[in-house]
This record gives structure tokens, C-alpha cells and sequence, in this order.
């Protein structure tokens, strides 16, 4: 292919061109145009398609531009090479698009997972727990391994067990993508007094150890017996936030590869009230705190334990005198590394909501006691956005950001008492949410107004769709100084089959409804599945 010779004479400074000059750009073969733009990102090349008749016709006549622009829309990457080609790619990605969007899931299944379920996970389309012959009442850990990959739309699935691991558990965390499980050795196979936590590092395939980890198991030092702790997976980091007998919250974060431990935090190192952790990315967390009202704490760190930075704390609605914040959980969809094998595309890893279920208490002999529930929802561009600002101004102390700074534009607030039994109900923008009837609601963050995410339900349509993107306010009664008003746009949608479950999890792909409450001590029966 001979490249065309440039024309000086048609070229002019960018913010000079004549009415009645063409750009240079414009005049090439619509064939070079669409290998230029294959290399810019889909929201780029959305805006290219306004620049002009001509590119817009070039983007609309390429199924791989337009492949692009769709990913970016519904917040994708694209997967890895297989025999699909960009058309099939596309066709599917609308397809899951439209499924999602009118709500109507493609088929149900039920998937058999009999036994006590002590510890589970759901990542990349594989549902994992473990059980012991105990049940509740076992005080020792799990040694049976169950992981099954769950159907889809076009596969059956299938589902590995294991009756013996070789070590007692009491948690785990994996990740498909890198073929990775992270297991938490159990107190009882160790002296209480050893001072030690385990996570061994090992396959999910074969239970063997994991050929990128330079050691078989990741260690802490402890001053007590581990009561409670919460491990996730985020690509060459694992960490965990745990507590111990009579001792305030500790948090631990490996580089599971190398085993060198980059945060070790508790006591003194911790700011006071924890409540909860969570992942922002495999270089940056946030905690939540419940003094003063309430915050949420982002920090950062690098490749050793002297490189935390506090980057920003940012205030949860201010409240009255004598109402103060009892607990603030905080959870988001699990990360995975990349793409799963034989997968066309899959959720953008910083493209998330973080739910944040607030507990509050009123401590005023006047007013019956109660603890309200609320939630709050706020995307992941929110902690981000204070993280690059932070470096950008290359600042030397933490923001300190008021409720009324990022809250009322940047969040929703609902209040609703039901609890969720089961986590797991987050997945890119997309959250399960309970209700007091019984039954659940899909709740979407990612609202586009484009002729592209426009489906008309159809007369025989089971689904109930609305979207709110109008601000909504919650009253100050006897919690807060104030109306709490917010406007974070969102779907809701409904379906009377989701009915009768005790809790609902969620990925790109599926629905996943449970009937047996978390603490079930027998029988955790089947996972009905439904498949988008």
C-alpha cells in the first residue's frame, strides 16, 4: 500500500481552516480512516462520528469502530482472540445488552449445590464454597471444595469437586481469570498461641501451588486468636481485613506473586471506628469510618509498607447531636484480573459501584430506640478522580471533602430496613437489591441516553422497568441536621419470578437466586440460575 503524499498546500494549523478548506484527515480513503480510529478509545471515536458527514458514515459502515464505541457505552473490555469474529463480538454484546436492558433473562436452571456452605465465593461466572460433615456447629475449618461454573446463555457449565484440600479452612478468596485461590488456613490446625495467620496460594484446576506465587503460603504475625476476617482477590494483591479476640480491626495486603506483605496496619496505624474495607484498586482501598457522622477513608500504596498515603476523606451526611453511626459496610463486585478464556468481552474493572449499607442509632431517652438502615451508592470515578487529583497537584496532605462537595451529585441514598443475607449483589453498575415484600430489584447506574440503549418493552413483557433520574430526599426525622437529597441517576427493574429468595447474586451474565438464609445450618439445595 502506498501511502498518499502530503498536499502543503491544503495544510492548515488546527483553529486556522478556512470555511473553504478541507482538513488533510477528511480526504483520505475511508479504509485508512478506520485503521486511524481503531486506535482510539470508543468514547473518542463516538465524538469523532459529530466531527462530520463523512466520518460519521466511516464509523457507522465499521463493525469493529462500532464494536468499540458499544464496549465503552456498556462499560466493556474486549476479551481475548477466538474464533469470533468483530460482528459476532458486536451481535452478542447487543444481544446481552437488550437482555439486560428489557430485563428478560433467556433461560432458567437450577444447579445443584447440596451441603453446608461454611465459606463461598461468586467470580467470573464460577460459584465456590467450602463445608465440612459439621455444619454450623463444626468449630473447626472446611476441607471440602466445591467450585462450579455456573451455565450461561450458550453453556451448560460444569462443576469441579473436591473432597479433601489437604488443609482446614475458614475462608477463601479466587479468581478465574488467573486460575487462583487464596485459602485461609483454619485456627484449628495450629497452636492458638503461634501468633500466625496462613493463606496458601494455590490453583483452583488442580489444588496445587500456584505457579506465579514465589511461595505456597502468604503469612502475618497475630497477637490473638483470628475471630472474623473478610480476603479478596485484586490481580497481584490480596488482602484481608480481620479482627482478633479482645484487639481493634487489622488490615494486611500482600503482592501474592512475590509474598512481600505491602500494608500491615492495626492499633495505632488504623484510624479509629473502622467499620469496613474494601478494594479500589490493586493499588489503592478505602475504609469506612463511623465517628463523626461518618466518612470514607481512600488511601493508597505502593510496592513496600512505608508507601501508604492517605489521599482524601470524604463526609457521609452530617447528623443531629444524639444519633450517631453504628455500622457502615461497604461492598463492590469482585475484580478479576482479565478476561476469562472464551469470553468475547468483559466488565471494565474500574467501571463499579461500591454500596454502602449505613446502620444509625438515636441515643435520647426521649425517642424509642431504633436503628434506622440506609444505603448509599456511589461509583468507583468518585475515589478515582480524588486519587488523581491528589498526584496531579502533587499534594502533600489528604482532602478533607464535605457531604455537600460530592454527595448530592455523586450518590443515591435509599432508605430501606432489609439486610442482605448474601453478598456478592454488585457487578460493574449493576446491583441486586432487596425489598420488604420479598421480592428483588435490579438497580442499573449506568443510564445512557442514546438511541442505542432504546428497546421498547413488548405487550407481553414480564418486566416492570422505570428509571429515576430525577433527585430524590430523605427527611431529617431524628437522624440528620438536614434533608438528605441526592440525584445519582439509575434503572430499576422488576420481575414477579424474583420472588421467595433469601438473597440474589449478580454478574454480566446471570442472576443467581438462593433460597437458604447465609447462616442455614443443613442443606444449602439448588442455585437457580437465570441466564441473560
Amino acid at each position: 500500500m502506498i501511502a498518499p503524499q502530503l498536499d502543503t498546500r491544503q495544510t492548515t494549523a488546527v483553529g486556522t481552516i478556512k470555511d473553504s478548506e478541507t482538513p488533510t484527515l477528511i480526504l483520505l480513503p475511508s479504509e485508512l480512516l478506520v485503521e486511524i480510529l481503531r486506535h482510539v478509545d470508543g468514547r473518542s471515536i463516538l465524538r469523532c462520528s459529530s466531527v462530520c458527514h463523512k466520518l460519521n458514515r466511516v464509523i457507522d459502515s465499521s463493525a469493529e469502530l462500532q464494536y468499540h464505541i458499544e464496549l465503552a457505552l456498556d462499560c466493556m473490555l474486549d476479551g481475548p482472540q477466538s474464533t469470533l469474529t468483530v460482528a459476532e463480538r458486536l451481535e452478542h454484546l447487543r444481544t446481552l445488552r437488550r437482555a439486560w436492558t428489557l430485563f428478560e433473562w433467556k433461560k432458567e436452571v437450577r444447579v445443584p449445590m447440596p451441603g453446608f456452605c461454611q465459606a463461598y465465593e461468586f467470580v467470573g461466572g464460577v460459584f465456590a464454597k467450602t463445608s465440612s460433615s459439621g455444619g454450623i456447629h463444626n468449630q473447626s475449618g472446611s476441607r471440602k471444595f466445591i467450585s462450579s461454573w455456573l451455565p450461561s446463555s450458550s453453556d451448560p457449565g460444569h462443576t469441579l469437586v473436591r473432597d479433601d484440600i489437604g488443609i482446614s479452612t475458614r475462608d477463601f478468596a479466587i479468581d478465574p481469570s488467573q486460575d487462583l485461590i487464596a485459602l485461609v488456613k483454619s485456627d484449628d490446625n495450629f497452636v492458638n498461641d503461634s501468633g500466625c495467620i496462613e493463606v496458601y496460594i494455590r490453583t483452583i484446576s488442580s489444588n496445587v501451588k500456584h505457579p506465579e506465587a514465589s511461595s505456597p503460603v502468604l503469612r502475618t504475625l497475630t497477637s490473638f486468636t483470628m475471630t472474623t476476617a473478610f480476603i479478596q482477590i485484586v490481580d497481584d494483591v490480596i488482602g484481608m481485613m480481620f479482627w482478633m479476640e479482645l484487639e481493634s480491626p487489622h488490615i494486611t495486603i500482600w503482592n501474592w506473586k512475590t509474598g512481600q506483605i505491602l500494608v500491615d496496619r492495626d492499633g495505632d496505624d488504623l484510624p479509629s471506628h473502622i467499620s469496613d474495607f474494601s478494594f479500589i484498586s490493586n493499588r489503592a482501598y478505602m475504609i469506612t469510618r463511623g465517628i463523626n457522622g461518618g466518612s470514607i477513608q481512600i488511601f493508597t500504596f505502593g510496592e513496600n509498607a512505608h508507601e501508604i498515603i492517605h489521599i482524601a476523606s470524604l463526609s457521609l451526611p452530617p447528623l443531629k447531636s444524639r444519633t450517631h453511626l453504628v455500622h457502615c459496610a461497604i461492598h463492590t463486585g469482585p475484580f478479576v484480573a482479565r478476561c476469562l478464556p472464551n469470553t468475547p468481552f468483559c466488565t471494565n474493572q474500574e467501571e463499579r459501584m461500591y454500596v454502602l449499607s449505613v446502620q444509625y442509632i438515636q441515643v435520647d431517652p426521649d425517642v424509642p430506640s431504633a436503628r434506622p438502615r440506609f444505603f448509599l451508592f456511589l461509583k468507583n470515578s468518585t475515589p478515582l478522580r480524588y486519587i488523581r487529583k491528589y498526584h496531579e497537584q502533587g499534594e502533600t496532605s489528604s482532602f478533607d471533602v464535605p457531604w455537600e462537595e460530592w454527595g448530592p451529585h455523586e450518590s443515591r441514598m435509599l432508605h430501606h430496613q432489609v439486610p442482605y443475607q448474601w453478598l456478592r449483589y454488585v457487578h460493574g453498575y449493576r446491583v441486586v437489591f432487596p425489598l420488604l415484600s420479598g421480592s428483588m430489584q435490579v438497580l442499573d447506574f449506568n443510564v445512557r441516553k442514546t438511541k442505542r440503549h432504546v428497546f421498547p418493552l413488548q405487550p407481553d413483557s414480564k418486566a416492570s422497568i422505570e428509571v429515576i433520574d430525577f433527585p430524590s430526599i430523605i427527611c431529617s426525622g431524628c437522624i440528620f441536621s438536614g434533608p438528605i437529597e441526592t440525584s445519582l441517576p439509575y434503572r430499576v427493574c422488576r420481575r414477579d419470578e424474583l420472588k421467595g429468595f433469601s438473597g440474589v447474586m449478580i454478574d454480566e451474565q446471570r442472576l443467581i437466586g438462593l433460597k437458604s438464609p447465609s447462616f442455614a445450618d443443613g442443606d444449602m439445595k439448588d442455585l437457580h440460575v437465570f441466564a441473560f
